[in-house]
């Protein structure tokens, strides 16, 4: 009895005298600083500072080191018991961003854990400091920390008062976009065998004298550093677009919500839809609303029309018909059930409604002198045909039909009964 009471003292001192931190879990270890870094750092792992979130402040900088302990990785994404907790950095507020030492940038697959989508600004403070480790030739000077993004900032490379080694440093090329409107004197010292790449013509006014050190300067190099994917954003209600503000020719619609009911916008952050459906070099971004049961059309754009299909429409709906067709070319038009691709496969046609909103347009260069309505289309709202002239409306019905008001046909000659 008396030597298990003692093995039950010992047992216990053992416990007691081990290191409690060996039983904390991965959230025991997170902690926020003053100026509010959210991180994670385990003094047992002694790994580094992990930074899992970030002040949401329009002005920030990476910081270097947080209670003396080096900044190793910005995002995470950690395995816990059964599933991923994944820990994204996105910085929506911040515009001036400044990185001052390399770290590590969470990206697994497809998936980014960093983004700074709306940047102004992005200065790098020791370049050759902050890619020590980069083991490339050619080494670009970006544009964007995590996601990439056609947001384009201002980049600077400024230079501080620190001492490093470029002994293990291996690009020989190093290439600065027109992007890039500041480096200051100092940047590229201490590069040996290295030649610097630059689309600019001549040295721009933000580089000081000095600015390249050593190193050889091409001047007028052509750099593309932004790719048709860099274009593509998805908005808060699911619609997936291209819009490239360089060319400014407009939106194209690439993916449309699986909602049961959907409206092609006409603008998206205030560019207009001008395409549904695209192919960019070998990538194919059809639009299929597999779900979409009802289908609002309010104005005209193209339609890559072999990957543009809803299949399962029970209703369609053109919000001022004539609005949506103003460029049309043929003389005869015919009010549609379908968009993009007629399916022969559809289980039914869709009942068709034209409806009329309070916008103005000019009906000038309207080039159809004869609309053709089929009875599919069952509701019609007067005024849609307001403003024709020298227009005659064909009609599979006998007589008005109960969905279509009165006056429905402003001033054009009605033909009932049409084959």
């Amino acid at each position: 009895m008396v030597s298990s009471i003692l093995s039950l003292i010992f047992v216990g001192t053992l416990l007691s005298s081990c290191d409690t931190k060996i039983w904390k879990q991965f959230e025991d270890w997170i902690k926020t600083t003053d100026d509010g870094f959210i991180y994670y750092y385990n003094d047992g792992s002694k790994k580094g500072v992990y930074i899992l979130d970030i002040p949401d402040v329009e002005e920030l900088t990476i910081p270097e080191y947080i209670d003396g302990k080096r900044v190793v990785e910005l995002g995470h994404l950690r395995m816990e018991t059964g599933y991923l907790k994944n820990y994204f950095v996105v910085g929506t507020n911040t515009k001036k961003l400044t990185i001052q030492h390399q770290f590590y940038i969470r990206y697994d697959q497809t998936i980014n854990y960093v983004d700074f989508p709306n940047l102004t600004n992005l200065t790098f403070i020791d370049f050759l400091y902050c890619n020590q480790s980069y083991s490339g030739n050619d080494l670009l000077v970006p544009h964007y920390i995590g996601k990439r993004n056609s947001n384009v900032p201002t980049v600077e490379l400024r230079k501080s008062d620190r001492e490093y080694s470029l002994e293990n440093f291996k690009a020989k090329v190093i290439i600065i976009p027109d992007y890039v409107e500041t480096i200051e004197a100092g940047v590229f010292d201490g590069l040996t065998d290295v030649t610097i790449k630059t689309s600019y013509e001549t040295k721009p006014e933000g580089w000081a004298d000095g600015w390249n050190g050593n190193c050889e300067v091409v001047w007028g190099e052509e750099i593309t550093y932004l790719y048709y994917y860099d274009w593509i954003k998805t908005t808060e209600d699911g619609f997936t677009y291209y819009y490239n503000d360089r060319t400014s020719e407009g939106v194209y619609l690439l993916g449309v919500p699986e909602s049961e009911e959907v409206t092609i916008p006409e603008y998206i952050n205030g560019e207009k839809v001008i395409k549904l459906a695209h192919r960019f070099e070998n990538n194919e971004y059809g639009v299929y609303g597999r779900g979409i049961e009802k289908l609002i059309i309010q104005h005209q754009f193209d339609i890559l029309e072999d990957i543009v299909c809803f299949r399962y429409l029970t209703n369609l709906i053109y919000v001022d018909f004539l609005y949506c067709n103003l460029s049309t070319e043929q003389n005869e038009l015919v009010v549609p059930y379908y968009i993009g691709t007629e399916d022969y496969y559809q289980s039914k046609i869709p009942t068709v409604e034209l409806r009329k909103s309070d916008r103005e347009y000019s009906l000038e260069n309207f080039k159809p002198t004869v609309i053709i309505i089929p009875e599919y289309v069952k509701v019609i709202e007067k005024g849609v045909f307001d403003g024709l002239t020298n227009v005659t409306i064909k009609t599979s019905y006998e007589s008005q039909p109960e969905g279509w008001e009165d006056g429905w046909n402003g001033s054009c000659d009605v033909v009932w009964g049409a084959n």
